[in-house]
């Protein structure tokens, strides 16, 4: 009968001892930190502190690459439509606020490459040529693939690989552990 108690207090322990770890590692790497060393780090969980949705690269009707800035740097977000134009709504709604974003690491394709650098060359060309209306030509910017690297880091953050295992753990051991003390209460004092 003291089994049950010692092992559903035990099992509440594990839990509670997952919970704070999981809270301790839980996309605490900055997207920024990768793609500012150059590093191609891939399966690294990370996130982003996204301040502006920029647009789209390229993408399907359910999911799209993204172009947001945030810590003044551009990235590359692989993510659902619906929840872009909801942080988009919320980053407009609330221009002094970031949205958190917690993602895995990949690798940007390199099929991804050329519709990326069309997208910079457009983001330039039309800052470029709203800035200074009184220019009367208009100037377009040409990047190269060095430069689309620089622009973007090696990486991009992929919103949609983001389950969380260890969340499964943390919810399942709890559950059984406070089973275990329920069956111990209900042994002891016949309460059910």
């Amino acid at each position: 009968m003291k089994k049950c108690l010692i092992i559903g207090i035990t099992l509440l322990v594990i839990c509670l001892g997952l919970t704070i770890y999981r809270e301790l590692i839980n996309a605490s790497i900055n997207i920024y930190d990768i793609t500012n060393s150059g590093l191609k780090e891939e399966n690294k969980r990370v996130y982003l502190d996204a301040t502006f949705v920029a647009g789209t690269i390229n993408g399907s009707s359910d999911d799209s690459f993204y172009v947001m800035f945030g810590d003044g740097v551009q990235y590359i977000v692989w993510m659902n439509n619906k929840k872009a134009n909801e942080i988009n709504n919320f980053l407009l709604d609330n221009p002094e606020e970031s949205y958190k974003i917690v993602g895995i690491t990949k690798e940007i394709p390199t099929s991804l490459e050329e519709d990326g650098k069309k997208f910079v060359k457009e983001w330039l060309d039309h800052n470029h040529n709203h800035e200074n209306e009184e220019v009367e030509e208009n100037h377009t910017h040409d990047i190269t693939t060095d430069e689309f690297y620089h622009y973007f880091g090696y990486v991009y953050l992929d919103s949609n690989n983001n389950f969380d295992y260890l969340k499964i753990i943390i919810y399942l051991t709890g559950i059984v552990g406070v089973l275990f003390i329920i069956n111990y209460t209900n042994t002891k004092y016949h309460l059910l």
